[in-house]
């Protein structure tokens, strides 16, 4: 009896923390879905003079929720289990360089929204879905 109850207090906390990566897992794939989905539609949206810049701002706010979701979506040890490459805990400052220049999109597509300007939100779309492209090229496992 003592065994098992000794046993179950050393595995319990790997336990918890394999739960604890699975959800991490979870949002930031549930992130990366959902900041491919709003780059997809604010390009859409970008429509010249008929652009709703009150649509883009909603899709800029919900980017950049996202993408500050990732930013603590990738703790050491959750490489198991999930879609990322191990070179992002290995060697994480080209990641993290990625990682701010999709930022820097979202942000440019915010700014654009506000100043309604087309040209800016256009390359603040390609900004950013130029890093997701490139990131998956070196950082996610097939």
């Amino acid at each position: 009896m003592n065994k098992t109850l000794l046993l179950l207090t050393l595995l319990l906390p790997s336990v918890t923390w394999a739960n604890n990566y699975a959800d991490v897992i979870e949002t930031r794939q549930k992130a990366f879905s959902l900041i491919e989905e709003q780059l997809d539609n604010a390009s859409d949206l970008v429509d010249g003079d008929d652009t709703n810049w009150q649509q883009i701002e909603q899709v800029a706010k919900q980017l950049t929720n996202a993408s500050q979701t990732l930013t603590t979506s990738f703790p050491q040890g959750s490489h198991d289990g999930s879609k990322a490459n191990e070179k992002v805990w290995q060697d994480p400052t080209k990641f993290e360089q990625l990682m701010a220049k999709m930022d820097q999109g979202i942000s440019q597509l915010y700014q654009a929204s506000q100043q309604r300007k087309v040209d800016m939100a256009e390359e603040g779309i390609e900004r950013a879905e130029d890093t997701c492209r490139s990131c998956h090229r070196s950082y996610r496992s097939r």
